[in-house]
């Protein structure tokens, strides 16, 4: 070490001057220990402080005192800003609050980050969880970018011991978690934008759009609502394309309160339509619902067609018309018979569903008795009533498939199953 002069807080570097074993340059200021190769500033012991750091040995530079101790690199000799480098060759770096405050990093005046007393890291904003980032207006908060050479950018959520990313984590209540909107209500939307585009988002109320924005059934795209309802809507091409691979079976399952009612299935190049019917929308001639109309009633055709019209608009339809109960006895223009009425729509309310091929019940009149195999036609009075021969003609409805009857009118007419014959 070079020094001339000792005292008056000078120390001045003119001649050199070697000293062996401990340097104490007032004991309360500056200690070197020789034998440990540690300086302490405000303590005559750095040696001790071993337990402050993670690892056994002691720190190289201890600065203890009553006061916040500090670091400083002020501007240098050249006018440039100083600058103040932490550097390790190898194992750990170690920042350590040993009490209970905060671990600090600030930047041009403003805190940008913390880690509080619980391990809380927070970015912007003081924590409250694991981690916790804020950014400024109009900013985003996180930005993950892939690598400049091919556009790769990824966000590992979880790991396994290998560092192979995985889908699930065993024993964790939420795989991943992501909020939108705040705690007083406000409504927003979580929104997946990719090349500058919106691709998809969920609003407020937890719908999912998929390719669209605008709740419409007229705009292309699809909506998955929060209470199992589907909307697809697309133009000039397939809505939806159903492709089973390997073997035959079950294309579309059906089913109603739990219970399968149905499917389309393929086999080979056939599709099959599995327990059901065909069936088509029809009206009355006044527009109202028919009282007393129950299921399985013969209806016939009339001339005059039904009629959709709203807010001025009378939708095209040239090929549903209006029907009645069927009035005649062997009634050549039998339509089908009544399923239901349309109780799902709120503005068409006297819409009935009339049932023409396929598997369906028929209702026959009290005294009138069927045989499996039976041919029907109408009795004139809503009801159906063996034909008299097993010819098809013009005038028959269906052929009874079973005798069993499903429900009882309180006139006592009653529902057998049955084949409709294309009304």
């Amino acid at each position: 070490m070079a020094l001339s002069k000792i005292g008056g807080n000078q120390i001045d570097a003119a001649a050199s001057l070697s000293v062996t074993g401990d340097l104490t340059v007032d004991t309360s200021t500056l200690v070197v220990d020789a034998s440990a190769n540690e300086v302490g500033i405000g303590t005559t012991t750095p040696a001790t402080y071993t337990d402050y750091v993670s690892g056994s040995n002691a720190p190289s530079l201890v600065v203890a005192g009553s006061q916040p101790s500090y670091v400083l690199a002020d501007t240098d000799i050249s006018g440039n800003d100083g600058t103040l480098g932490i550097t390790k060759a190898g194992e750990d770096t170690v920042i350590n609050n040993l009490g209970a405050g905060n671990v600090r990093i600030s930047n041009n005046g403003a805190e940008r980050m913390r880690i509080d007393s619980s391990g809380n890291v927070g970015i912007g904003m003081t924590p409250s969880r694991p981690l916790h980032v804020q950014a400024s207006s109009g900013a985003a908060s996180i930005y993950v970018r892939g690598r400049s050479s091919d556009g790769t950018a990824t966000m590992l959520l979880h790991e396994d011991n290998s560092g192979n990313a995985q889908n699930s984590i065993t024993g964790y209540t939420d795989h991943m978690r992501i909020t939108a909107g705040t705690t007083s209500g406000a409504n927003h939307n979580l929104r997946f934008i990719l090349n500058d585009v919106e691709k998809a988002r969920f609003d407020s109320n937890g719908h999912l759009f998929h390719g669209k924005t605008s709740s419409s059934i007229s705009t292309e795209g699809a909506i998955l609502y929060a209470d199992g309802r589907h909307y697809l809507t697309k133009s000039s091409d397939d809505v939806i394309i159903c492709n089973r691979l390997t073997d035959d079976g079950k294309v579309i399952r059906i089913f109603q309160d739990s219970s399968e009612e149905g499917h389309i299935s393929v086999s080979g190049s056939t599709v099959s339509y599995n327990g059901g019917h065909l069936s088509r929308w029809s009206q009355a001639t006044d527009g109202n619902r028919i009282d007393g109309l129950v299921k399985g009633t013969v209806m016939t055709n009339l001339d005059q067609m039904a009629e959709w019209t709203k807010d001025g608009v009378t939708e095209d339809n040239e090929q549903l018309n209006c029907m009645a109960v069927s009035s005649v006895e062997g009634d050549a223009n039998v339509a089908g018979v009544f399923v239901n009425w349309d109780d799902e729509d709120d503005y068409y309310t006297a819409d009935m569903n009339v049932g023409m091929t396929g598997d369906m019940v028929i209702r026959i009149a009290q005294g009138t008795t069927v045989a499996r195999g039976d041919l029907l036609m109408s009795a004139g009075d809503g009801t159906a009533k063996p034909q008299g021969d097993d010819i098809v003609r013009s005038k028959t409805i269906a052929k009874v498939t079973s005798t069993t009857v499903s429900h009882t009118y309180e006139d006592g007419s009653y529902l057998v199953p049955c084949v409709l014959m294309a009304c």
